[in-house]
């Protein structure tokens, strides 16, 4: 089952990937293979802050639900140990491929360093599950939908004694839940800090949009978002959503010369984490249902270009590293304000990837693996 309106919401989301892990090279921010960011002038930090904060909170979200709201119907044409394949095949192989062959040329690329002797003993120590990069996605969208199976029977129970109209009301319990659970979450695992590769700080934010995405199929939540509806949360969630993050930057960073200091917003005991955690998560619901209604209403359907663009993405999003990384390193000499260059990148990387990805899917068995 295609739905026009959100296989151009994934492209979308995915596109932005591109783009914030290229703004990650440039600004420092966040974690990434590549990065240069000596030259970076408080104004542009703050750009890259503004933009990776506010696209961090909302669009693996996205992805998740999306894949969570065609659970359903696929666990009930398959059954349990077909659909169980089938997710083995689609989410681990792609994570296992990346890690095994697409991760070392990450590497090499960046650190001359990695040899054959770095990678075996990464094999043999099992190193390498960590070595995902943004597969840990599909890795961790397997584990919820094997979790979600096994916890079926329960969650059908619960969410049978509830209809969802969309209220206020009931998108601030989802905000608050998603936000302390977050905040409880940070004082344990920091942003910025992960195993194997997952940041399990984002994790409430994740969760709960893939069971909210499994949810929306049950209750036939999406028919109920209305376009007038979905403007005002739009506006509501940047409305909202700037002058909140400012005040939050403003108490929460600080800049010495070179060096920036986050560590109030990455977690623990005190209110701006608290804040930042529930600003992520209002932003992440307002955006993610005014995003639903208008795509609903306007992008509700295909030409051949985003035909083409909605069919590859997912092998953007596997193969976008590697060649992210190539191009930035090529560039690396060329002298050029941050924001200037991470504009040129993106802008060469996103049409070259869909090229490369739509040229390799001619061959079947890498079709068959990354559609």
């Amino acid at each position: 089952m295609r739905i026009c309106f959100l296989d151009n919401l994934k492209t979308l989301a995915i596109i932005l990937v591109v783009m914030t892990h290229a703004a990650v090279t440039y600004s420092g921010i966040g974690s990434w293979f590549y990065t240069e960011h000596s030259n970076l002038s408080n104004a542009s930090y703050y750009f890259f802050l503004f933009f990776q904060s506010f696209t961090q909170a909302f669009f693996m979200s996205l992805l998740f639900g999306v894949a969570g709201y065609f659970v359903p119907d696929s666990l009930a044409k398959k059954g349990i140990k077909k659909f169980i394949a089938s997710r083995t095949f689609r989410l681990g192989l792609p994570a296992l491929i990346f890690a095994l062959f697409i991760f070392p040329i990450c590497a090499k690329m960046v650190s001359p360093s990695f040899n054959l002797n770095y990678y075996l003993h990464g094999i043999i120590s099992f190193r390498f599950i960590g070595w995902t990069g943004p597969l840990w996605f599909t890795l961790a969208l397997l584990f919820f939908t094997l979790i979600y199976i096994a916890g079926k029977r329960w969650f059908d129970i619960l969410t049978a004694k509830f209809t969802f109209n969309i209220t206020v009301k009931n998108f601030l319990v989802l905000i608050l839940l998603i936000g302390v659970i977050a905040f409880v979450i940070r004082l344990i695992f920091p942003i910025g800090t992960s195993v194997i590769n997952f940041q399990f700080c984002f994790f409430s934010a994740y969760v709960f949009m893939f069971l909210m995405g499994i949810f929306a199929r049950q209750k036939n939540i999406l028919d109920k978002i209305a376009y007038p509806q979905a403007k005002k949360w739009g506006l509501i969630a940047f409305g909202v959503g700037i002058p909140w993050w400012i005040l939050i930057v403003y108490f929460g960073v600080s800049i010495q010369g070179n060096e920036t200091n986050l560590t109030l917003l990455m977690g623990g005991w005190n209110w701006v984490a608290l804040s930042y955690a529930l600003w992520a998560s209002f932003f992440c619901v307002a955006i993610i249902i005014a995003l639903l209604g208008i795509f609903k209403k306007i992008f509700n359907k295909q030409n051949s270009f985003l035909k083409f663009l909605s069919s590859n993405s997912f092998g953007v999003y596997v193969f976008h590293a590697p060649i992210l990384i190539a191009v930035s390193v090529l560039l690396k000499n060329v002298d050029l304000p941050p924001i200037l260059k991470w504009i040129i990148v993106f802008s060469i990387v996103l049409p070259f990837v869909f090229i490369f990805v739509h040229f390799i899917r001619k061959i079947q068995l890498i079709r068959k693996i990354f559609s």
